[in-house]
């Protein structure tokens, strides 16, 4: 018996921007990880704070230090972003990529402010961590803003033209920004006293 040809029609194929079936299917799986390990680091009532993994009692500066980094990250991944909403010219690829790393770091970064890692101290001109208060006033709010922002991501990554991109992306910095204003201490760029201008510098620096 011969097997007869298949008539079914030919699968169409995906269009590369925006396929991302793979990554779609993986956030819920680390959506739950990270859910896990934030219920950890919360230092949930009637648990024991000293087992392993509870780093939101055990290891705070860690903590601190770690969503300060991812910051950092961020920011550089957000370059070519910026200038590419700003209007300048931009590789797809470049752009996709940031965008998902982007969109994975802002799904982790809620579950990096557990309550014990609230101490900003407003007397202090570089306190140890810029997040406010009232990210822990107002954590709904907070973690609203940083879903915003991660889909904003998401939908850049997603882009199939230029004008959903642009949209995006700037989308994306405006939820950022938003975030920024409301729960993280503004920067302060250090300003020339007349002490600075007072200084000897050939007492330093003296000519050969």
């Amino acid at each position: 018996m011969h097997a007869q040809p298949s008539t079914a029609a030919p699968a169409s194929r995906v269009p590369t921007l925006g396929a991302r079936s793979i990554g779609r299917t993986s956030r819920a799986a680390l959506t739950a990880v990270v859910l896990t390990l934030a219920s950890a680091a919360a230092g949930q009532e009637g648990l024991p704070g000293d087992a392993p993994g509870w780093t939101g009692l055990t290891e705070v500066d860690e903590i601190i230090e770690a969503r300060r980094v991812l910051m950092i990250r961020t920011e550089e991944l957000m370059l070519p972003i910026d200038a590419f909403a700003a209007g300048a010219e931009a590789e797809s690829e470049t752009l996709r990529a940031a965008a998902e790393s982007i969109e994975a770091m802002l799904l982790a970064l809620p579950h990096l402010f557990p309550p014990t890692t609230n101490r900003y101290d407003p007397d202090v001109l570089e306190p140890e961590t810029r997040a406010l208060p009232e990210i822990w006033r107002d954590f709904a709010a907070f973690r609203a803003m940083a879903t915003a922002a991660e889909e904003a991501a998401a939908a850049l990554a997603d882009a199939e033209d230029e004008p959903t991109g642009r949209a995006a992306a700037l989308r994306l910095r405006g939820t950022c920004d938003g975030c920024h204003s409301r729960f993280a201490k503004p920067y302060t760029p250090p300003k020339v006293t007349e002490e600075d201008l007072d200084f000897d510098f050939d007492s330093v620096f003296p000519d050969d």
